[in-house]
This record gives structure tokens, C-alpha cells and sequence, in this order.
């Protein structure tokens, strides 16, 4: 009875991290650029059954002390939790700053404050107080700080996460900025940037940072050949139908496996005081 209780209880705790992940997932149901999380989860041991009282099996199992009548499960516990990249609808704004990347796989290069790379879909930009390209969370675009020979796989950022080529931020004196579909930034229709955008072999070597930023964890990024869309932005890849039913299967998940607890007490209450009591 009380691995019963520990069972459920596993349970109880799986789900409240699905809800966690599927909560999350609907409040950046309008985050530019946001990637959808998926718990996966893993059956904790499995434990076999025999009855105490059999002899032992020889031959042709020695080492066994009695047969097998069967298995009981002991619970789940959280393997890992990943990001689905597929791309996200793209939406028509007619902003000249919004700008979205083709190639699902590809992403703009930025430069937080504290001068780390950031990788991000998030295409909506805007010009800060000092002239910068920055997104929407103040990171900075970058540029090549050099003519790139973008031919073949261009390593741009090493295997062991230094830089392989020189960067830029993006920093104009004038208004009539806008982005063209080869993401070259212009200023009064003249080339001023180049925006930079990468891509990893493994897409699991980019770990979500907050809502829409990622961080590389391993291997290299190379230059990614993408087209661009001027004047559209990448909307979340959320279905908030299906999230919403998998909403529904964790709080009916979660009051069975607490049921299952309730139960299981019941069980022990009745051994304890009643089956289990001294009697005169």
C-alpha cells in the first residue's frame, strides 16, 4: 500500500510539471518567435513479483527463488524536456523593421548587453536611443565586420564557442531604415549591414534562454543561406487547441492519480485501527 502511495504520488508530481511546461507554452501564445516545450517522461524501474512461499526453480533457473506471477510498475519520473522548432505561421505587419527568416532551421545572431551571442527568430526590431538594431528584448543585430566568403559551410561561431569572424553591431544615424528579402539593412535605400544568421548541424545544440533566446551548448554554427520576408514576423508555433486539451489530460491525470493516494491512505487507516488492532 505504500508503494501504491509513491506510485501516484510520482504521478501527481509528472503532471504538475506537464501543467507547468503546458502553461508556459500558452502565455507566449503571442511571443514573436517562441518555440513550443514538450515533456517527455520515463516508467521508473519496473519490479517483478514471486510468491514467498514456492520453491526454487532448477533447472534451468537456478538463481531464481520462485516464479514469476508478474510486474508491478513503480512510477514515472521527468526525462527531459525539449523544444519543437518547427516553423510558426508567418503574419503580415508592413512594419519595414519586421522581418522574418525562411529557412526553419536558421537564426539571427545577437549580441546581449554583457556582449555574449544569442541566437533568436524573433524578427521584430527596432532602433534604440544610440542608433542600435535591437529586438525586442534589447539585444543587439549583428553585421559582418568583414566581407564574408559565405561559400560553402562558414563556420561563424567555433566548437569551442569563440567567434570565428568578426561581428558588428548595427548602428545607423538616420530614420528611414528598412530590411530587403537578402536581409541587408538600408538606410535611405543604401546597403549600411548585413544580417547574420546560423545554423547548427544538431538543432539540440540550441538550449531555450527565457521566451524566444537561445544559447549554444555544443558544436559549430555555420552561415545559413536563408531568404527573408520584410514586413513579416514569425508567429509561435502553439496550437492553443491542443494545449488546451492536454490541459484537460493533466487535471484529469492529476485527480486520478490523487484519488489513487486517497485511496491507498483509506487502506492503511483500516490495517492500522481495525484489521491491525489489539484486542483482549
Amino acid at each position: 500500500m505504500i508503494r501504491g502511495i509513491y506510485t501516484s504520488s510520482a504521478g501527481m508530481l509528472c503532471e504538475t510539471i506537464r501543467q507547468e511546461i503546458i502553461a508556459n507554452n500558452l502565455a507566449n501564445v503571442d511571443t514573436v518567435g517562441f518555440k513550443t516545450d514538450v515533456a517527455i517522461f520515463k516508467e521508473l524501474p519496473t519490479m517483478e513479483l514471486r510468491r514467498m512461499n514456492d520453491t526454487p526453480i532448477f533447472p534451468p533457473h537456478p538463481f531464481k527463488k520462485a516464479p514469476l506471477i508478474g510486474q508491478i510498475g513503480t512510477g514515472s519520473v521527468l526525462d527531459e524536456t525539449y523544444t519543437n522548432f518547427e516553423a510558426g505561421r508567418m503574419q503580415y505587419t508592413g512594419n519595414k523593421l519586421d522581418v522574418a527568416i525562411e529557412d526553419p532551421n536558421a537564426f539571427f545572431l545577437v549580441e546581449s548587453e554583457n556582449g555574449s551571442i544569442k541566437y533568436s527568430r524573433d524578427g521584430v526590431f527596432t532602433l534604440n536611443e544610440e542608433g542600435f538594431l535591437t529586438n525586442m528584448s534589447g539585444d543587439y543585430l549583428l553585421s559582418y565586420g568583414d566581407a564574408p566568403n559565405l561559400e560553402g559551410n562558414t563556420v561563424l561561431i567555433n566548437e569551442d564557442g569563440s567567434r570565428a569572424m568578426r561581428f558588428e553591431r548595427i548602428q545607423l544615424g538616420g530614420h528611414n531604415v528598412s530590411v530587403d528579402a537578402s536581409g541587408r539593412v538600408l538606410l535611405d535605400n543604401q546597403e549600411q549591414a548585413q544580417l547574420v544568421t546560423g545554423i547548427a548541424a544538431d538543432r539540440k545544440a540550441f538550449r531555450k534562454e527565457g521566451s524566444n533566446k537561445f544559447i549554444r551548448a555544443y558544436g559549430e554554427v555555420t552561415a545559413s543561406q536563408t531568404g527573408f520576408n520584410p514586413g513579416y514576423v514569425e508567429k509561435p508555433n502553439v496550437s492553443v487547441v491542443d494545449q488546451m486539451v492536454k490541459m484537460v489530460e493533466v487535471s484529469r491525470a492529476y485527480e486520478a492519480n490523487s484519488k489513487s493516494v486517497q485511496s491507498h491512505d483509506t487502506l492503511l487507516d483500516k490495517a492500522i485501527n481495525t484489521v491491525g488492532a489489539s484486542r483482549r
